[in-house]
């Protein structure tokens, strides 16, 4: 009797191990879809190790993307979100992603900002017009490889009190252990004007810093307060990286302390502890130069500080040992720039950005010693100064909170 032909297996039938050395190949979109499969194609791409094995395995395949926002997002759609692949950065994809068709825009929102970049996750505020002062923005977390979007809940100190104004900061970071993605929001509070003869506004105090679980769904108040002795926030004006920050389970800011001479240091905020604290910058940086400009970091998975002044070299500080302030090394001078030369940092392949004549982006390949121009221009309508690169990289990390 002649044996009959064995039929084809299926892909569930297959070993679990090896099931899984398929499916992680696969991009996030596609593994979405097959979770409607059935109960054990979902539960094996729903476990938290699949999830990380797939994200290390984008990350570490040369999968990453960095993606430059115009207007820091494009809330109409009339200009594109441009994404270049890591390999090939000259490319461009205009259509790589869109925002989500279930994000509405109440009415009087008129303006939007990235918050952060992290594992596929990208972090962003809605803000309401400049004219509308007891309005609180509206924070949304995103995957766009699952086109899947969290608006977050109210938090709790509103962004207007009576008279007093409240100026927000709004942070994204990635607590690594307990797996947890975090929003951290702190305000500074300043007295507005409240007759003709006044026209400034002078700070007050710094308030309660609020932190918001992915894992749990809510916002908390925190006993840890920001600095009572800094000053001021630098906030980067001008094109600049998103995203670099936050991925090590600390987050940190760049300020001003206060004094009778401006002295700088960085703030930086655990996210596992939820607790503040402070890290020196170089010895050699020079503290009180204000014609010397200071931009933080990240390379090779350390803090680092860019230096410079305008037509003078580029210096990079990294810190080989996180928190120590004697592990700040040199770690390379850029010196063949000259001209209208702007530092923005690091990206992707260890590669540095820079903004360049007419409004241009441009990277610096170390090892080849090269620039490779970028066809990322400002627009008629947007300028340059709106435009937000953002790290990217494909991501099966969900929105909901943990059951």
């Amino acid at each position: 009797m002649d044996k009959l032909p064995k039929q084809p297996t299926t892909m569930e039938k297959l070993p679990e191990e090896l099931l899984s050395d398929i499916l992680i190949r696969l991009p996030a979109k596609q593994l979405a879809q097959f979770r409607c499969v059935s109960k054990p194609m979902n539960a094996l791409l729903s476990q938290p190790s699949f999830i990380k094995s797939h994200l290390h395995r984008s990350i570490h395949n040369n999968d990453e993307m960095f993606m430059v926002f115009y207007s820091e997002l494009c809330l109409d759609g009339e200009i594109p979100i441009i994404a270049h692949p890591s390999h090939s950065p000259v490319i461009e994809n205009p259509n790589f992603i869109n925002l989500p068709a279930s994000l509405t825009i109440p009415p009087g929102y008129t303006h939007s900002s990235i918050l952060g970049s992290l594992n596929g996750l990208i972090c962003f505020a809605l803000w309401p017009s400049d004219t509308v002062f007891v309005r609180d923005p509206i924070i949304c977390i995103w995957n766009p490889s699952l086109n899947a979007l969290r608006i977050l809940p109210p938090y709790t100190i509103p962004a207007s009190l009576g008279f007093e104004g409240i100026d927000l900061h709004i942070r994204f970071g990635y607590d690594p252990e307990t797996d947890d993605y975090k929003v951290v929001k702190f305000s500074r509070l300043f007295q507005r004007p409240v007759t003709a003869f006044e026209s400034l506004s002078y700070f007050k105090e710094w308030l309660q810093v609020e932190v918001y679980s992915m894992r749990k769904g809510s916002w908390k108040l925190i006993n840890d307060r920001f600095p009572s002795h800094v000053g001021w926030i630098s906030d980067v004006a001008g094109p600049s990286i998103i995203g670099s920050d936050g991925h090590d389970g600390h987050i940190h800011w760049l300020c001003g302390l206060n004094g009778k001479i401006t002295k700088h240091a960085i703030v930086a905020f655990d996210l596992a502890t939820e607790t503040f604290g402070e890290i020196p910058l170089p010895d050699s940086i020079p503290q009180y130069n204000k014609d010397r400009t200071k931009l933080l970091g990240h390379l090779s998975g350390n803090l680092c500080v860019m230096s410079y002044m305008e037509d003078g070299d580029i210096e990079v500080w990294l810190m080989n040992e996180y928190g120590v302030a004697e592990s700040w090394v040199k770690h390379h001078v850029f010196s063949q720039f000259s001209g209208n030369i702007v530092p923005l940092g690091f990206i992707l392949n260890k590669e540095f950005l820079l903004q360049g004549d007419k409004n241009r982006l441009a990277l610096y390949d170390q090892i080849a010693a090269k620039v490779k121009s970028l066809e990322v221009i400002a627009t008629s309508r947007f300028g340059f100064d709106r435009v937000k690169i953002v790290s990217y990289v494909d991501s099966l990390v969900w929105i909901a909170p943990a059951n």
